[in-house]
C-alpha cells in the first residue's frame, strides 16, 4: 500500500438484521478512528478493545429509537461493529451506547461511538458459574439432557431442592443438614441426610425403553443402616418400584418389586462404597418383554468403576414418576446430591471431567472449553496442551476463571482483531520468539518518542505465590542490582503475593522463581514504540509495513542502530498490547512495550549456564586482549575447546571469548574486545559473567 498520496480504504461495518452492513459513507473518518488492544503494560489482565469513531446522525439514522430510521428495531445495547482496511480487520467489537450530539445550529449532528471487545461484557456480570457437576448436567454437549435434575446445592435455609432444569423442587420431609457436605469438589456443598426423606416427582416425558437415574453419594467410613434404602424409583410399568438399598460392610443391593410381590433381589453386591466419593448409577433398559438392568458406581479420579447388571424377565418400566431418597428416612450421616434422571443410558463416564472439577486440565484447553460452553468464539494458533496443569476449576464469574487460567500459566488473554470473542497466547509462545518487526532507528523507521526509561514500574524482588486451598512458595532476590537489600546495594523490598490456581504445590516454588526472573530484569524499559506508516521510510517499504500492520499481541519488535547516547545492542521488546489511529490518509501505530530479554530461556544442549561469582583479577586497558578471572564459588569456566567461542560481559562491553585456560580458582581468558562498541577500561574485581546466561524456563 502506498502513503499518503492514495487515502486508506477504511471500511465501517454494522452487523444489522444478521448481515454485515457498510455505513462508510456515513463515519466521520475525517475524525479518526482510535483503536487499543491488548495490555498496557506487562501482566495478564487485559483490557477489553475500544474503538472510538463518530457516525453522522442528521437524519436521526443511527438513533435507536427513532421509528423513522431504517435500522429501528434493529441497532441498540451491544450492537456488533467492524472496522477494516481494505481486506485486513482491524476491530471487532459492540456498540454499548448511541449518543446523539449536535451543534447549536442544528446542521451537524452525529453519534461519538466507543465500541468495545467483548470482554467489556464480560466484566459487567458478578454472578459466580454453577458448579462443574451442574454445567455438565445441563450442557447437552456433555450428556443427554435430564428430564428430572436436583441438584441439591441450596441454601441451608431451604425448605425443598430446587429443580435445575425449571421442574418441580423436591420435597423434604424431616430436618437434613442443607449444605453441609463440601467433600465433593465438582458441586457446591450437597445435603447431609440426617434421617430426612427427600421426594421428587418427575415430569412427564417421552418414554424411549431407557431409564437413568444418578446421584451423588458419601457414605461414612463407618458405614449406615443395614438394609436402608437409598434411592426409590417408581415406575408406569409392571416393575413398579426399584430399590437401590445400603448393605452391612458397603455393600448395594438392587431390588425390584411388582404387584404380586418381589420379582428382583441383587443380593448384596461388594462394592465397598464406605468412606468413598462416588457418583452411582441405576440403569434400567427395556428389551422386549424384559428389563436389562445395570448398578454401577464411580469414584471421583478413578479410571474406572464397579457394575454389577443381569436381566428381569417379563417385566417392563415405563416412565419414571418419582424419585424417593432414605425413604421414611434411616440415613444418618450420608450425603447425597445431583439426582437426576434421564431417558437414554449414557456412560457413567460422560462426566468424568466434571466429576473431577476438572482438576489437571491445562490452562489454554480450560480457557477454551469455557468460551465453547459460553459460546463465545475462541482463537488460538500455540499449542494449548503446552500450558500448566490447573487444580480444580472454581466456583467463581467466567471472567475470573478465564483470568485464573491465564495468571497461571502466565500468558496473554485478550480479543482477537477479527472476531468478536477471545484468544490466548501461551506462555511458551513467547520464549525465544523470531523477531515479528524489525526497525531501524537510523533509517527513521520510528517516530517520536523513542524514550527508555529506569524505573521501578516492574521491579518485583520478593515473590511470594500461593495455590487456592494449598500452600505457598517464596523467593526473595538476595544480591544485585535489583535485589531487596536496601540502596545502594540493591533497591529496597519489591513485594508482590500472587494466588494461582495450579494443579500442585511441589510448583510453586517454580512459578515464584519465574516471576522473580521476569520482575528483576536489569534494563531499561521502552514502554511504546510509535510507527507511522504515512512516513517515507516506512510507505517505501512494503514488506515492513506489512509485518506492522500484521503485528499482535505478544509479538517481538526489534530496533537496530539507535543513537549513540542509548545504551548499545540490539533492543528487543515484546508488544504486550497497542493502538492505532486510523485517517483517510494517516495510519500511525503505537506498541505498549516491555523487555523481551527474559523470555529468551535455555535450548537443551546449545545455551550455558553461567559461573557464578567470578571477577576479573586485576585491571585491565580497554586493549587488552588476555586477562585473568577469578572464580571464587560454583564450577570454574570452561576450558573445554569445543564450547568456544562464547560471548561474556564486564562493564558492559561485550566480549568474544576464544579459550579458557588454567583449572584453578584463577583462569586466563583469551578475548576479542569491543562486540558492541564500547571501548573503555576495566577495574580489578568487575564481575565477569556470560552475555546471555541460559535461563531455565517455567
Amino acid at each position: 500500500m502506498a502513503f499518503p498520496s492514495t487515502p486508506l480504504a477504511l471500511k465501517v461495518e454494522l452487523f444489522v438484521d444478521g448481515a454485515w452492513t457498510d455505513i462508510t459513507a456515513d463515519a466521520l473518518v475525517r475524525s479518526g478512528i482510535t483503536i487499543t488492544r491488548g495490555l498496557r503494560d506487562e501482566g495478564t489482565r487485559t483490557d477489553p478493545s475500544k474503538c472510538s469513531l463518530s457516525i453522522r446522525n442528521i437524519n436521526g439514522k443511527y438513533s435507536p429509537r427513532n421509528p423513522n430510521s431504517p435500522y429501528y428495531g434493529l441497532i441498540g445495547r451491544n450492537t456488533p461493529i467492524r472496522v477494516s482496511v481494505g481486506t485486513d480487520i482491524r476491530f471487532v467489537g459492540e456498540v454499548s451506547s448511541w449518543p446523539s450530539r449536535w451543534d447549536i445550529t442544528g446542521q451537524d449532528v452525529w453519534v461519538p461511538i466507543e465500541a468495545a471487545g467483548i470482554l467489556r461484557r464480560l466484566g459487567q456480570g458478578s454472578t459466580a458459574l454453577k458448579s462443574t457437576l451442574y454445567r455438565g448436567m445441563t450442557y447437552p454437549e456433555a450428556t443427554s439432557p435430564p428430564v428430572a435434575y436436583w441438584p441439591c446445592e441450596d441454601a441451608p435455609g431451604a425448605t425443598s431442592l430446587a429443580s435445575g432444569i425449571g421442574g418441580p423442587p423436591m420435597k423434604i420431609v424431616g430436618s437434613p443438614k442443607i449444605g453441609a457436605y463440601t467433600n465433593f469438589i465438582a458441586s457446591e456443598p450437597i445435603p447431609l441426610m440426617n434421617n430426612a426423606e427427600f421426594t421428587g416427582d418427575v415430569p412427564t416425558y417421552t418414554v424411549t425403553g431407557q431409564t437413568q437415574v444418578r446421584f451423588l453419594l458419601a457414605v461414612p467410613q463407618s458405614g449406615a443402616t443395614d438394609g436402608q434404602t437409598i434411592c426409590r424409583i417408581r415406575t408406569t410399568g409392571t416393575a413398579q418400584l426399584w430399590h437401590l438399598n445400603y448393605k452391612s460392610g458397603g455393600a448395594l443391593q438392587l431390588q425390584a418389586f411388582a404387584d404380586n410381590g418381589g420379582v428382583l433381589d441383587s443380593g448384596a453386591v461388594t462394592f465397598n462404597i464406605n468412606g468413598k466419593l462416588l457418583r452411582v448409577s441405576i440403569e434400567l433398559g427395556q428389551s422386549g418383554a424384559n428389563v436389562n438392568w445395570n448398578m454401577l458406581t464411580l469414584e471421583v479420579g478413578q479410571p474406572s468403576g464397579l457394575q454389577f447388571n443381569g436381566t428381569l424377565n417379563g417385566q417392563t418400566v415405563g416412565q419414571a414418576t418419582k424419585i424417593v431418597i432414605s425413604p421414611q428416612g434411616g440415613l444418618s450421616d450420608v450425603a447425597v446430591g445431583h439426582v437426576s434422571v434421564q431417558n437414554s443410558i449414557s456412560s457413567l463416564f460422560d462426566l468424568a471431567g466434571q466429576m473431577a472439577a476438572w482438576n489437571a486440565e491445562k490452562a489454554g484447553r480450560r480457557i477454551e472449553r469455557l468460551c465453547a460452553e459460553e459460546g463465545i468464539p475462541f482463537v488460538s494458533t500455540d499449542n494449548l496442551d503446552n500450558t500448566i496443569a490447573m487444580g480444580p476449576q472454581r466456583s467463581t464469574t467466567l471472567l475470573e476463571l478465564l483470568t485464573d487460567a491465564a495468571e497461571t500459566d502466565m500468558g496473554i488473554l485478550y480479543e482477537p482483531r477479527t472476531v468478536l470473542g477471545l484468544a490466548y497466547r501461551t506462555r511458551e509462545s513467547l520464549y525465544n520468539q523470531p523477531v515479528d518487526v524489525a526497525l531501524n532507528y537510523a533509517a527513521k523507521q520510528l517516530s517520536p518518542p523513542l524514550e527508555p526509561v529506569d524505573d521501578d514500574q516492574a521491579t518485583r524482588n520478593d515473590i511470594t505465590v500461593s495455590r487456592y486451598n494449598g500452600s505457598s512458595a517464596r523467593v526473595t532476590q538476595e544480591a544485585g542490582p535489583l535485589s531487596a537489600a536496601d540502596p545502594p546495594a540493591g533497591v529496597g523490598r519489591y513485594d508482590e503475593s500472587v494466588t494461582i490456581n495450579n494443579q500442585y504445590d511441589a510448583h510453586l516454588l517454580d512459578h515464584a522463581s519465574w516471576r522473580l526472573h521476569v520482575g528483576t530484569v536489569d534494563e531499561a524499559r521502552y514502554p511504546t514504540v510509535t510507527m507511522n506508516l504515512t512516513s517515507p521510510a516506512l510507505s517505501s517499504n512494503a514488506p515492513l509495513t506489512a509485518s506492522i500492520v500484521a503485528l499482535d499481541i505478544g509479538d517481538r519488535i526489534t530496533i537496530s542502530n539507535q543513537p549513540a547516547w542509548l545504551p548499545p545492542g540490539l533492543i528487543s521488546l515484546l508488544a504486550w498490547g497497542y493502538s492505532e489511529t486510523l485517517e483517510p490518509f494517516g495510519w500511525e501505530i503505537t506498541a505498549n512495550c516491555a523487555p523481551e530479554s527474559p523470555w529468551q530461556v535455555a535450548v537443551y544442549d546449545t545455551d550455558r549456564y553461567g559461573t557464578d561469582y567470578s571477577t576479573l583479577t586485576s585491571s585491565i586497558t580497554s586493549s587488552a586482549t588476555s586477562f585473568s578471572v577469578t572464580t571464587n564459588t560454583g564450577p570454574k569456566w570452561t576450558i573445554a575447546a569445543g564450547d568456544f567461542p562464547l560471548d561474556i560481559m564486564i562493564g558492559g562491553e561485550r566480549m568474544t571469548v576464544a579459550g579458557v585456560s588454567g583449572t584453578g580458582t584463577t583462569q586466563t581468558f583469551t578475548v576479542t574486545r569491543s562486540i558492541n562498541g564500547v571501548v573503555k577500561s576495566h577495574s580489578a574485581g568487575e564481575s565477569v559473567c556470560l552475555f546471555k546466561p541460559a535461563i531455565r524456563a517455567l
